[in-house]
């Protein structure tokens, strides 16, 4: 979702990027990078934004199966105009690139040499170039070490690690604000079975002033850790808290202890069948960025997890297919969804029980990330054809003069409307828990002045896209749409041909 809440940012496998409004599905723009000749682009990456929501990136990766693959890093506007691209970087990108909180740096790993040598690269994001770069080689690794996806917490508390260099009285991380940025590392391809891992850090020293030569990324305690990731962590509690999705099908949590010792907290669920050492595929999604928040995520079997903060209780429910996108928790915890990646059935589920309160079959398998508007009230999941379903999954009483919003469809018989609020209004969960929602201007990325609430839908079905006329805002009591899912739109054949191919 970009930042205005309304639109939604897709990235397809041939490195092409659209704006979609999430509502109408009205296509505002379409990205794609300059092909250059003998050169075929791909991406496994999605869009991140610089915290002033004044520009995104996203990473690219040229001629992937050759000897010598390289990425570069895109950076464009709110509308999709080029702001710059990247040098040339040795090898894959792991993941997406991260924005630093005054848009200044783009954070990004990638490994080359077969994904065996990791790299650890800063960029300037004014300009796209190389601000800095060190690698496992560089730093004299043998082996080298693969990185996997870099995370980030935006202006913690503090560094939450040790002293890099033992015996200082003070470390560097303490009442150090600055964006704090840690991954581990990465399964290489040949790892059978999954050995142990380090973990690495990287924080701009406290009284920075723009000297490259001065900083450096730092291995986070000088042990090996009883894991490897295919992911980057998940910091929360104003930075001093993190968890992780790790190989052997477990979870790990750092609360608040120093990242840089041994986890808190650790926990496995059952093997992957085909390969026990198999990591967790997607991260792990917290239901707030609290010091305590309950912890979603599918494990490396078949199941679907939800956790305490400390993994002392846990709820698991048995899935058809594997777990392989990142959960999300609606805006007041009373709903998670999930998606089984070869099945493509979409699930809403109770945030207490994981217990159903409905499930669709998407008709074709997922592998990407889903998408969840602000207000809860839109949901956006891509099928590996390339087709995007927009659904409406709370149903809304509108007040106001709203703008045009999806059609209604069968009635799903909610429960009663919760009374209209000018902010979200927070209700026990039922069977079909409350949630806010809001009514787009499709034209426009200021959010209209509108006053909203919610209701989830207890059963969604597809309908047409088709806008119809809003409901009475007259009326003194909330006026409850039926819950309705559209399929949102269907890329250009290019690109169904191109992901079915991937």
């Amino acid at each position: 979702m970009a930042p205005d809440g309304k639109h939604v940012l897709v990235t397809t496998v041939g490195a092409t990027v659209y704006a979609f409004n999430a509502y109408t599905g009205e296509q505002a723009w379409v990205y794609q990078p300059d092909v250059v000749s003998d050169i075929i682009t791909r991406s496994h990456s999605g869009i991140v934004f610089g915290p002033q929501a004044d520009y995104m990136a996203y990473a690219v990766v040229d001629n992937e199966n050759s000897m010598n693959p390289t990425s570069r890093v895109v950076a464009l506007d709110m509308e999709g105009n080029e702001i710059w691209i990247s040098d040339d970087l040795d090898g894959i990108a792991a993941g997406c690139p991260q924005i630093s909180s005054d848009g200044a740096y783009v954070f990004l790993t990638h490994n080359s040499d077969d994904l065996t040598n990791g790299y650890f690269t800063i960029i300037d994001g004014e300009t796209g170039t190389v601000f800095y770069g060190g690698s496992s080689e560089e730093a004299g690794d043998i082996p080298t070490k693969r990185f996997g996806p870099v995370g980030i917490y935006h202006t913690p508390e503090q560094g939450n690690y040790d002293p890099n260099i033992a015996g200082s009285p003070v470390s560097d991380g303490d009442f150090n604000t600055n964006d704090m940025l840690m991954w581990s590392q990465s399964p290489k391809p040949t790892d059978a079975p999954i050995e142990n891992g380090f973990l690495f850090g990287f924080q701009f020293p406290r009284d920075f002033a723009g000297n490259s030569s001065a900083i450096s990324y730092f291995q986070m305690g000088s042990f090996e850790r009883d894991f490897q990731s295919l992911t980057a962590p998940v910091m929360t509690n104003n930075g001093l808290s993190a968890y992780w999705g790790v190989s052997r099908g477990g979870f790990r949590g750092w609360t608040p202890k120093r990242f840089s010792r041994a986890r808190t907290h650790s926990i496995g669920f059952l093997r992957n069948l085909e390969f026990a050492g198999q990591p967790v595929w997607a991260q792990p999604a917290l239901s707030n960025d609290g010091p305590n928040p309950t912890i979603f995520g599918g494990t490396s079997a078949r199941q679907f997890v939800r956790m305490s903060y400390d993994f002392k209780d846990q709820t698991v429910v048995t899935t058809d297919s594997y777990v392989k996108s990142a959960a999300i928790v609606d805006g007041d915890d009373r709903a998670v969804y999930y998606v089984e990646g070869e099945t493509g059935i979409l699930h809403q589920a109770d945030f207490n029980r994981l217990s159903d309160i409905w499930t669709q079959t998407m008709g074709f398998s997922v592998s990407g990330e889903m998408a969840l508007t602000p207000r809860s009230d839109v949901l956006l999941v891509a099928d590996a054809r390339g087709v995007i379903t927009a659904f409406q999954v709370a149903e809304i009483p509108v007040t106001d003069s709203p703008s045009a919003y999806p059609s209604e469809g069968p009635s799903m018989e909610p429960s009663p409307a919760p009374s209209v609020s000018l902010a979200p209004t927070t209700v026990t969960p039922t069977a079909t828990p409350s949630v806010a929602g809001t009514t787009p201007d499709p034209t426009s990325y200021v959010t209209p002045e509108v006053s909203v609430s919610a209701t989830v839908a207890s059963a969604p079905v597809v309908v047409d896209i088709v806008v119809t006329s809003v409901p009475d805002a007259k009326t003194s009591a909330p006026v409850v749409s039926s819950g309705s899912v559209r399929s949102l739109f269907m890329a250009s054949a290019a690109i169904l041909v191109t992901a079915m191919m991937f």
